[in-house]
């Protein structure tokens, strides 16, 4: 909050922002790389800006939602192993004689299983959240890797197999 105004941002003018602060044509480094590094700054460093916005903010929005299940999902882990000692307290409690009503040991069993769901309904949201990133990165380097310029020239093969007279190694080459 700045002076009671509430400052909002949004996940693209972000990633917009972090694309043209960080992409720029003297940068040394492969568009492959980056986009790698952060979805969307290869696109950027190629002059994609459209396309740079999109998987950069795909993968922020990812990544923050990501953050929040899992926060989510620990909280109700760590509920559902309180009730879980709390219901197996009850046993310690009876063997040595205490008296323990029924409907107390029914309650905690039932919070215990409520903790469980949440806490398996968490880990499907949070499973959303991964599966979201891993495709925003995958669809990124596709798309990086297949919308390079041709420039005509003949490129030597970026992976290459040698076979040696023990086994065989896979070299790949990084130009930069």
């Amino acid at each position: 909050m700045i002076r009671g105004k509430t400052l909002r941002v949004t996940a693209a003018t972000a990633a917009a922002a972090l694309i043209l602060s960080v992409a720029s044509p003297a940068m040394a480094a492969n568009s492959v790389l980056l986009s790698a590094l952060l979805p969307g700054l290869g696109q950027a460093q190629d002059g994609h800006y459209g396309k740079a916005t999109v998987f950069a903010s795909a993968a922020i929005i990812s990544w923050v939602g990501l953050f929040a299940t899992q926060i989510n999902y620990s909280r109700s882990v760590d509920k559902y192993e309180a009730e879980k000692r709390v219901y197996l307290g009850y046993a310690d409690q009876l063997e040595n004689g205490t008296v323990v009503k029924q409907s107390d040991i029914d309650g905690t069993f039932q919070s215990m299983n409520d903790a469980f769901s949440q806490a398996d309904d968490e880990q499907k949201y949070r499973d959303v959240f991964v599966g979201a990133l891993v495709v925003t990165y995958g669809l990124n380097l596709v798309d990086i890797l297949l919308s390079r310029p041709n420039t005509g020239e003949i490129e030597e093969p970026a992976t290459s197999m040698q076979i040696e007279k023990d086994g065989f190694r896979v070299v790949r080459t990084f130009h930069f």
